[in-house]
């Protein structure tokens, strides 16, 4: 029987501003905090897992891509 992996997607920190409306800064500030996990690539990147932005992004009651949610 073949086991099926999840394969993660990890973005960079201008998309990862672009896909949570969030700043630069604030994005750094959950990571010491540990509310967001920081990647490194081989060549010192830095990466963010989607999930984890996605996850965010509902925590904070926003649609990905910052547009905040209507609760009219």
């Amino acid at each position: 029987m073949t086991k099926i992996r999840r394969v993660e997607t990890y973005i960079g920190p201008k998309n990862a501003e672009r896909f949570t409306g969030l700043s630069r800064d604030t994005l750094i500030r959950y990571v010491r905090r540990g509310i967001l996990t920081l990647f490194r690539t081989d060549g010192d990147h830095r990466r963010y897992k989607l999930s984890e932005l996605r996850a965010l992004c509902a925590a904070l009651d926003r649609h990905p891509a910052g547009v905040i949610k209507w609760k009219g």
